[in-house]
């Protein structure tokens, strides 16, 4: 009895750390998405549109001692207002600067956006 138990606990978990590992792989798909967009943002064409920054993540992704981040900022993209998401690289003084409702330009295709990331964000008031 209790190894039976034992077996289907195995189980259990075994099947639970596949669906956490396959879910943090989706993750880091998605960033590598926006980060591959930033990546190329001087290869593609787009409008350059202004927004102000809403929140952001640190990505797993690092380029030399810099972090890429996920960008959330509200913006007017061909009339329609919304929150988009894109990727930029950040230093460790530039994240300490962060804060809720800085202006930033960003550069995006299409619309609704098919390809979008930040150009620069304005630290100063």
């Amino acid at each position: 009895m209790i190894p039976d138990n034992l077996s289907l606990l195995a189980i259990g978990v075994t099947v639970l750390l596949i669906v956490v590992s396959l879910k943090g792989i989706k993750g880091q798909k998605e960033d590598s998405l926006e980060v591959k967009y930033w990546l190329s943002r001087n290869s593609w064409q787009g409008e350059l549109e202004k927004g102000t920054l809403q929140s952001w993540r640190q990505t797993s992704i690092v380029n030399n001692y810099d972090h890429y981040y996920l960008l959330a900022f509200e913006a007017d993209i061909g009339g329609s207002q919304g929150i988009y998401k894109a990727a930029t690289v950040l230093n460790a003084s530039e994240v300490s600067q962060l804060r809720k409702g800085l202006s930033l330009t960003f550069k995006y295709q299409g619309v609704p956006p098919k390809k979008i990331a930040v150009i620069d964000i304005y630290f100063e008031g």
